[in-house]
């Protein structure tokens, strides 16, 4: 049978668009992987809206990975994430913090003697302090006892103690009150220097070893 030559390029054509449309689909299909609630793997040309937070994965029409979509992380998740972050961004802020202190130490002292007497002359300044101030207390006791000696001699006298009197031995309490919270204050200071010093010693004697021995060949 002879055909037409113009008919077989017409024919030739329309079979070749029918072959190459349902090839193209294949090609642009995509399948999915995941797994459902119960651990069994499931497959499909999309994933349900239950499972679009869950890990997953998108196959060839050959069966092989293209690609892979990781599992949303929950709060919990989440918070420990950032709790875990707090705590290395405070690490961090400390091991700064401490390299900044020990340039501070090396470069203020040159031997253990130096901190000694720095510590020494810090304690003997505050205990001076002390010792004015509790100068200062003896004459408030003995203003306060003069004053309740004129308090009592008018009341065995029979007249009323005037209310300036009064407020004056209560001024004179008060002022006793103050100096002596004042002494405690500064005691306490002294103490804060002491152990700060004994901390700032051993490490001063740690950076010089760690040195020393950075130096060895």
């Amino acid at each position: 049978m002879n055909i037409c030559p113009r008919f077989q390029r017409w024919w030739i054509a329309a079979l070749s668009c029918v072959l190459w449309f349902p090839m193209s689909n294949l090609d642009a299909a995509k399948l999915y992987k995941w797994v459902d609630e119960n651990g069994q793997v499931r497959y499909g040309d999309h994933i349900p809206a239950r499972y679009a937070k869950r890990s997953s994965e998108t196959l060839s029409k050959q069966g092989v990975v293209v690609d892979t979509k990781t599992a949303a992380k929950t709060e919990e998740q989440l918070a420990e994430e950032k709790r875990l972050a707090e705590l290395a961004a405070e690490k961090a802020r400390i091991e700064k913090e401490r390299a900044y202190q020990d340039r501070i130490l090396l470069d203020t002292f040159t031997n253990e003697d130096e901190m000694v007497m720095t510590r020494a002359g810090k304690i003997e300044a505050i205990e001076a302090n002390i010792r004015v101030t509790n100068g200062r207390i003896e004459k408030l006791k003995e203003r306060l006892t003069e004053l309740n000696r004129r308090a009592a001699n008018l009341e065995r006298s029979g007249k009323p103690v005037p209310a300036d009197l009064t407020q004056q031995i209560k001024d004179a309490r008060s002022q006793i009150q103050q100096n002596l919270g004042y002494i405690e204050n500064r005691k306490l200071e002294q103490q804060a220097i002491r152990e700060k010093f004994e901390i700032d010693i051993k490490r001063f004697r740690e950076l010089k070893a760690a040195k020393a021995d950075a130096a060895k060949p």
